[in-house]
């Protein structure tokens, strides 16, 4: 879903970004030529003609929270940074499309199957990254020190994790192992993003009663997949606890609203239920 969303926001003419891989999913998963019609095929509860609210809502979240995460990753590369970590890498394209310098690493790391079918897309649309890319096999619920080191990663060196559309799935013990794994092998000044939910969201929330059948299933699926309670503490009390300090704090709302596009009514005000988006740095020790 979030590869069609980054595919959908390339057609646009006033688009936010252009991610050419996101578009190699679509059409690999469809078997079509090329994404570069003005109407995507439905997936799922996927489609860009307006009709599903549910989806009006994820893909106002999914492009802007890509704003979000691809603001900071030039900032940081701006920096001097040189090695990125992405912690569920699935289906970005950030190697390919923020012309990132030639000296940069990018470690992708996801399940196996995940970066092998990548890698075929990545093969049949002879996408080329611009930097040094290494997918690395790994479950992050396990150790990841020893995976990464053994595959070129600095434990010296200014590093960015990414952890987009992960820390929803994981209970509050496991993003705690997940962080305190990450902070062993960060040098100080490293740089953490991510997102979670503020509260945990309710079918009030999404009008449940109002969507169609399609979206109830994947409404139901997703409040399935996700923790029962979101992260306890907010992003800059979670972040010190772990020994890190909060740069930048919004949540998705907050963020999009400030865009000027057009705001669901689930981030049109401040009062209900949104995700965090927030950058914390290593501190030191």
């Amino acid at each position: 879903m979030t590869a069609y969303c980054r595919a959908h926001e390339s057609l646009r003419k006033d688009r936010m970004f252009d991610d050419p891989l996101a578009a190699a999913v679509i059409t690999t998963v469809y078997g079509i030529g090329s994404a570069t019609d003005e109407q995507l095929p439905r997936l799922g509860p996927a489609t860009d003609d307006g009709s599903s609210s549910l989806w009006n809502l994820f893909s106002f979240y999914f492009a802007h929270r890509t704003v979000f995460y691809d603001n900071r990753v030039l900032n940081a590369i701006d920096a001097g940074c040189r090695q990125i970590v992405l912690l569920g890498a699935g289906f970005d394209g950030r190697a390919f499309r923020l012309g990132l310098p030639g000296e940069a690493r990018v470690f992708e790391l996801d399940q196996a199957s995940v970066l092998a079918f990548k890698e075929q897309v990545l093969l049949q649309h002879s996408l080329i990254p611009h930097c040094h890319r290494v997918p690395l096999a790994a479950d992050l619920r396990e150790e990841i020190a020893d995976p990464l080191i053994a595959a070129g990663f600095r434990p010296d060196q200014q590093t960015l994790w990414i952890a987009e559309g992960l820390l929803m799935y994981f209970t509050q013990a496991e993003a705690d192992r997940l962080l305190d794994r990450v902070s062993a092998v960060s040098a100080v000044g490293s740089h953490f993003i991510s997102e979670y939910f503020t509260a945990q969201w309710n079918f009030e929330d999404v009008n449940y009663e109002l969507l169609n059948e399609k979206d109830r299933a994947v409404w139901d699926l997703l409040t399935w997949e996700f923790p029962s309670d979101p992260l306890a503490q907010k992003p800059g009390d979670w972040l010190a606890s772990h020994g890190w300090e909060v740069r930048t704090c919004t949540t998705v709302g907050e963020f999009g609203r400030a865009a000027r596009r057009e705001v669901p009514p689930q981030f049109a005000s401040a009062d209900g239920p949104d995700i965090w988006l927030f950058d914390g740095t290593k501190g030191a020790e």
